[in-house]
């Protein structure tokens, strides 16, 4: 199932990561598809009931503006759409997290009772800022010159780290890492993933220096990037663990057959997108 899931589901999500049909549309659906997905899964993980429920439905419909948001900021210009709407600047994601933060808040202070009040409207933010906000990054890195290629090796870099980190785990490992979300992860899975990735990332760097005459990354500032990309990969993986620790679920949700939920799919790379992009953006590329 685990196999069949894959073949189904990678290629539409590489269909969306490399077109640029409809104005890039595809991309757009794309995010808005898998934080949708991931953002219900956690707040169906963090609803406590009478002792406080994230504001679920005006989370999802903000999370469709801001993908929407993005995707006008990275395509606007070059697809005339700034002819008709104001240019955007990050000014319009602050006024889109201010009216929403109004909205919550009156919400629960005439609809809810005061216990859990903090809870409900915490979870509720920390949904928006840290899938939606974070995995949505992806719009604003395939707009930039190569911006495919960092995504595809980014894909390519975290997945790895991911799949090698668990078999080392299966086949050596030995010693627990006794972390308080994850105790039965080994150290000799962390490294493993570690080792892969590096490689993952120096190997994929130079297929697009000989292939494609792509000269993305240095040698050492790929190894650099696949030691930093599994560290934060890792701890994308450990921020979801505590979470489903918190629910005391194992699986985030079943929407994917063999893998569990959408977010157990992609919570190393919501933890990686923006922190990449950025990177790239301080390093120049525009």
């Amino acid at each position: 199932m685990r196999i069949l899931s894959a073949v189904v589901a990678l290629p539409v999500y590489v269909f969306a990561i490399v077109t640029d049909f409809a104005q890039s549309i595809p991309i757009l659906l794309c995010s808005v598809i898998i934080t949708l997905a991931c953002l219900y899964e956690y707040y169906q993980i963090t609803d406590k009931g009478d002792q406080g429920r994230p504001f679920a439905t005006y989370g999802l419909a903000a999370a469709v503006i801001i993908n929407i948001v993005m995707y006008l900021f990275a395509y606007g210009k070059l697809y005339g759409y700034s002819r008709y709407i104001p240019a955007f600047d990050a000014r319009v994601l602050l006024f889109i997290v201010s009216l929403f933060l109004s909205v919550i808040l009156a919400l629960q202070l005439f609809t809810r009772p005061i216990k859990g009040a903090i809870y409900s409207i915490g979870t509720t933010l920390f949904g928006l800022a840290y899938i939606v906000f974070s995995f949505s990054h992806i719009i604003l890195m395939k707009a930039l010159a190569d911006g495919i290629y960092y995504i595809i090796i980014l894909n390519v870099v975290v997945m790895l780290n991911d799949t090698f980190a668990f078999f080392g785990g299966v086949l050596f490992g030995r010693h627990k890492t006794k972390f308080p979300v994850s105790p039965n992860k080994s150290w000799e899975g962390y490294f493993s993933g570690l080792l892969f990735s590096i490689i993952a990332m120096v190997i994929t760097n130079e297929v697009y220096a000989s292939f494609f005459n792509k000269h993305l990354f240095g040698m050492m500032e790929s190894v650099l990037l696949g030691i930093a990309l599994s560290v934060l990969g890792n701890l994308g993986d450990l921020v979801e663990s505590a979470v489903k620790r918190d629910g005391s679920i194992k699986d985030s949700g079943s929407i994917i057959p063999g893998h569990g939920g959408m977010w157990d799919v992609f919570d190393a790379l919501i933890f990686t997108f923006p922190l990449f992009y950025y990177y790239l953006i301080i390093r120049g590329v525009s």
